[in-house]
């Protein structure tokens, strides 16, 4: 039991480092109905890692620059300028719907990063491991990374958390309800596009959408503030990470697909319980 813990406990601080951010972004995902913004952005992160694994290798340098650092500043520029794009699309005069603009944008990232992928050694791994991650493999160097990340950008939105949440509460009926919309749309989306540089360093791009989604929707069922969601999506994303551990230790089971599938099944039986509230009603 004693060894469990030890080897689950890294994967599982990093879980809640993980849903301690994920659910609150969620939340204004969920809110402003771009559910896709998390895997396209991870996309576009990933796409500016691969690009500067090119880059090292068409100089000589891989090897010589520590990976993660130097993969994480290209990917940073690429959200950056995606989180520009997305800000300035936002637009009254812009007929093409926000939703429609990221699933092109995922859709281009992914294709760019197979096709540089397929023709580098090992091109495999790096796409299994973008996609599902390396959350049971976490080093405390990474989870102190991913903390001092959450530390940072949770608490310039909890500083500006008035603007955010009227932001998001205001984002479909295209009000204007607060000064320079366009350049805090922009902190908006970049510091997301922050979180998941990271996250997905961790997690890898599926797990993170997951923790990003289902938490927040299961917490749409049963309250409207933002921080009843926020406590709501917490403890339930905490509960199914400790089930996914566990089942995942004692089953010999990748964890994070595990976490996913209790998610789900978590899902669903939220929505059970909110159909009965209603039929009850």
């Amino acid at each position: 039991m004693l060894t469990a813990l030890d080897f689950m406990f890294t994967p599982f601080i990093a879980c809640i480092l993980l849903l301690g951010i994920t659910v609150y972004f969620g939340i204004h995902v969920i809110k402003r109905e771009i559910i896709f913004i998390d895997i396209s952005l991870a996309q576009i992160a990933a796409l500016g890692g691969v690009v500067s694994l090119i880059i090292q290798k068409s100089y000589g340098t891989e090897g010589q620059i520590h990976d993660h650092g130097s993969h994480t500043m290209l990917s940073y520029i690429f959200c950056i300028l995606a989180a520009i794009i997305f800000a300035l699309l936002k637009n009254k005069k812009v007929k093409i719907p926000l939703e429609a603009i990221i699933g092109v944008s995922y859709a281009v990232a992914t294709t760019g990063t197979v096709i540089i992928l397929d023709k580098g050694a090992g091109g495999d791994v790096h796409i299994h491991d973008m996609l599902a991650g390396t959350i049971l493999w976490v080093t405390w160097h990474q989870i102190f990374r991913l903390f001092i990340n959450v530390a940072i950008i949770g608490g310039f939105h909890f500083i500006f958390r008035k603007k955010f949440f009227r932001l998001t509460d205001n984002y479909l009926e295209n009000k204007d309800s607060i000064k320079n919309p366009i350049l805090w749309d922009f902190l908006f989306y970049f510091t997301f596009g922050i979180v998941i540089v990271e996250a997905v360093s961790v997690g890898g791009i599926i797990t993170v959408f997951a923790f990003l989604i289902i938490p927040a929707s299961i917490s749409a069922f049963f309250a409207d503030g933002w921080f009843s969601r926020i406590l709501i999506g917490l403890c339930v994303g905490s509960l199914v990470t400790i089930l996914g551990l566990y089942l995942s230790w004692v089953m010999d089971i990748p964890c994070s697909p595990t976490i996913i599938l209790f998610l789900g099944v978590f899902l669903l039986i939220a929505l059970g319980l909110k159909a009965l509230k209603l039929i009850g009603k």
